[in-house]
């Protein structure tokens, strides 16, 4: 996504709002993580969290946090693979320490995180949304976000609009986002899976 902004004279000029932060993941072998329990790591040597998990009768390991170029194949570097395997042995004891040949298997995702491209140029990126008021021509615009937040961003970015433009607020509320039922939730209630079992003869479950 980007921001256009026109200059005078000048052809549009694109700013991107938009940036790539790659996270690796690595399985290792299932003795290092009991069966039914996870556990968080929130003190990391440098700040990023970790998170291990059994899975598929392995250990889960991830998620490394590193700004990267967007691209639809990427590639989990040996770096970000051996920081896993030094974080993971901090909680080990030396005959149970982890190597690089103990990683069984190792993928990188990337991320979208959001960057105000009117804010200071060492502003970090969000993992939450943002919502920008371009200086020239006051157009509000939201990025980033998830679909967890999204009345969240509905709310800031009215609220920003009516902000910026105070002749719009004279007209409108402000958002509504909080108490606007979902499509469907008319006629809800938490007993209504069990009346839709009885009355259709379906399965429970």
């Amino acid at each position: 996504m980007e921001d256009e902004e026109e200059g005078e004279g000048k052809e549009k000029v694109a700013s991107k709002v938009i940036n790539g932060a790659a996270g690796t993941h690595v399985v290792l072998p299932g003795y290092l993580c009991p069966r039914n329990c996870g556990m968080v790591d929130m003190a990391t040597s440098d700040g990023r969290i970790l998170f291990y998990l059994p899975w598929e009768g392995h250990t889960l390991v991830g998620t490394t946090d590193v700004k990267c170029d967007v691209t639809d194949r990427p590639i989990p570097t040996e770096e970000e693979i051996d920081w896993i395997i030094g974080e993971t042995n901090n909680y080990l004891t030396p005959e149970c320490q982890v190597t690089r040949k103990d990683v069984l298997s190792a993928w990188s995702g990337i991320r979208p995180l959001a960057v105000d491209p009117h804010a200071d140029p060492n502003a970090p990126a969000s993992r939450d949304h943002v919502v920008s008021v371009n200086p020239k021509t006051k157009a509000v615009f939201v990025a980033g976000g998830k679909w967890t937040t999204y009345r969240e961003m509905a709310e800031d970015a009215i609220d920003n609009l009516l902000q910026v433009h105070p002749d719009l607020a004279a007209k409108a509320s402000s958002c509504k986002s909080l108490s606007v039922p979902l499509l469907g939730a008319e006629g809800y209630c938490r007993t209504l899976p069990i009346q839709l079992s009885k009355s259709f003869n379906l399965p429970i479950q």
